[in-house]
C-alpha cells in the first residue's frame, strides 16, 4: 500500500504524542529515570565542591574501635565536630545500647559513658540521629503508635511511597528530644542504588527519611515548612526544591563529589590541636570541615550491601552523604521537560522524512546512526545544561517509524 509523505508524518507525531504520555507513568517512567541515571554517570559535566564531610567507620578504623561502639566513640565524633566548627552533624547508626552482651567492666563504665555523650551532644547545636523503621515479628499484634516528627503538607498518592509499621531501633527518648530524627532507611526492590529516599510511611503519617532531616537541619527548615508534592518537588520552605518520584525519592548523583575522612584521622586530627595552634601541618585541613555537614557512617566492607550504578559496592551511608551532597549543591538530573518532548517530535518528523527519501535498504544503517546520534545528544545536552531528553519516546518512535517505512512503501 503507497502511502504519502504527510500521512508518514503525522503518523508519526500521533505516536510520539501518545509516547511522551506513556513515558510519565510506570513502567516507562522507571525506564525514564534509570537513563538519567545512566547520563549522569557517564557525562563529564563539572560539579561544585558540596558542603559534606563524610566521616568514615571503615576497617582500619574497626581495628582499633571494634563494632558495636560504645557511647564514648559516638562523643569522640561530636568532639571533632565541635573542634573543627562543623555547622552540623549526623549519625547515621542507631544508639541503641546492647546492655545484654556486654561485659561487666563495661556494664560499669557505661553510665559514665553516656554522660559524656550526652554532654556533647548538648554543645551540638544541629545534630541529627539516625533510626529505623520496620515491621513486627506478628504482624497481628502491633505495639502502640509511637510520637515522631511528621510531615503534614502532603499532596499526592501515597501508595508508592514505603510502608512501615514499627520503628525498628531508635535512641533513647532522653537522646531523641535532644535532637532530630530520621531514619535511615534505603528504598526496597532497587537493583542498583539510583534513588535515595525523602519520606517513609509510619501507620499512614508521612516522615522524614535521614536524607531530608538533614536537609531540614542544614537549612534551618521545620517540620511544618516542608511542602511534599509525591511525583513532583518537596520544597524546603523557598530554601531548597528537590524533585521526587511518586514514591518520594530523589535521583542520587554518584558524580557530585563530597569529602571523605577516616575516623581514625579524624581523632589524630584532633590529638594535633596543640600543633594546630602552632600553625603546623595536621592530618585533615580544618577547613574542609568548617561550615560542613559532618556525617558519620560505617563503610567497612561488611556494610557495603549496594550496587551503584557506577559498578562498585558502597554503604547505606554513602548513599545518604551522596544524596545530601547532590541536594546540597542542587546538582539534580531533571527531565527536559516541554523542550524534550518537542525536541522527540521534530526528530521524529525528521527521521520520518529521511526514511521516506531513501531506499528501504538504507533503513537499518540510518536507525543504529540516528540511535547512535541521540545519545550522543543526550550526553551534551545533560552536561550543557543537566537536563535528560526522554529516551523511551525516542526509541519507541524510532521503531514505529522503521516499522512504517519497511512494511509500507511510504513515497515523497
Amino acid at each position: 500500500m503507497l502511502r504519502s509523505l504527510p500521512q508518514f508524518i503525522f503518523a508519526a507525531l500521533v505516536i510520539g504524542f501518545l509516547l511522551l504520555r506513556e513515558a510519565q507513568v510506570q513502567p516507562l517512567a522507571g525506564i525514564e529515570e534509570t537513563f538519567i541515571n545512566w547520563l549522569a554517570a557517564n557525562s563529564n559535566a563539572e560539579h561544585a565542591p558540596a558542603p559534606v564531610m563524610l566521616v568514615e567507620v571503615n576497617d582500619n578504623c574497626l581495628m582499633n574501635h571494634p563494632w558495636p561502639w560504645s557511647p564514648l566513640d559516638y562523643a569522640s565524633f561530636l568532639d571533632g565536630a565541635l573542634q573543627f566548627h562543623a555547622r552540623a552533624a549526623a549519625i547515621e547508626p542507631v544508639l541503641a545500647w546492647d546492655r545484654k552482651n556486654m561485659t561487666p567492666a563495661q556494664l560499669l563504665k557505661q553510665p559514665q559513658f553516656e554522660q559524656i555523650l550526652h554532654e556533647r551532644m548538648r554543645r551540638t547545636a544541629k545534630l541529627e540521629l539516625g533510626a529505623e523503621l520496620g515491621y513486627p515479628d506478628d504482624p497481628d499484634v502491633l505495639p502502640p503508635i509511637q510520637p515522631m516528627p511528621v510531615l503534614r503538607d502532603v499532596e499526592g498518592a501515597m501508595a508508592s511511597v514505603p510502608d512501615f509499621t514499627i520503628v525498628d531501633g531508635e535512641p533513647s527518648e532522653e537522646l531523641r528530644l535532644m535532637t532530630a530524627l530520621g531514619f535511615a532507611n534505603v528504598p526496597p526492590l532497587e537493583t542498583t542504588a539510583e534513588h535515595a529516599q525523602l519520606v517513609f510511611r509510619y501507620r499512614g503519617q508521612i516522615v522524614p527519611s535521614f536524607v531530608l532531616e538533614g536537609l531540614m537541619l542544614w537549612n534551618g527548615v521545620t517540620a511544618d515548612e516542608v511542602e511534599v508534592r509525591l511525583g513532583s518537588a518537596i520544597r524546603l520552605g523557598k530554601k531548597l526544591t528537590i524533585p521526587v518520584n511518586r514514591a518520594g525519592a530523589m535521583l542520587v548523583d554518584w558524580k557530585q563529589p563530597y569529602d571523605r575522612v577516616g575516623f581514625d584521622d579524624l581523632e589524630l586530627a584532633m590529638d594535633q590541636a596543640d600543633q594546630l595552634k602552632g600553625g603546623h601541618v595536621t592530618a585533615i585541613d580544618p577547613a574542609k570541615m568548617k561550615d560542613r555537614l559532618m556525617v558519620l557512617a560505617r563503610t567497612d566492607a561488611q556494610s557495603q550491601t549496594l550496587l551503584l550504578p557506577t559498578g562498585r559496592m558502597a554503604s547505606a551511608g554513602e548513599l545518604f552523604a551522596a544524596a545530601l551532597a547532590t541536594a546540597e549543591t542542587n546538582a539534580f538530573a531533571r527531565p527536559a521537560g516541554d523542550i524534550g518532548s518537542a525536541a522527540v517530535l521534530v526528530l521524529g518528523a525528521a527521521l520520518a522524512w529521511l526514511l521516506a527519501a531513501q531506499k528501504k535498504l538504507w533503513t537499518p544503517p540510518l536507525l543504529l546512526g540516528f540511535a547512535a546520534c541521540y545519545l550522543l545528544l543526550s550526553l551534551l545536552v545533560f552536561e550543557t545544561a543537566r537536563m535528560a531528553l526522554p529516551l523511551t519516546p525516542m526509541l519507541g518512535l524510532t521503531v514505529f517509524v522503521a516499522l512504517y517505512r519497511l512494511l509500507g512503501a511510504a513515497a515523497v
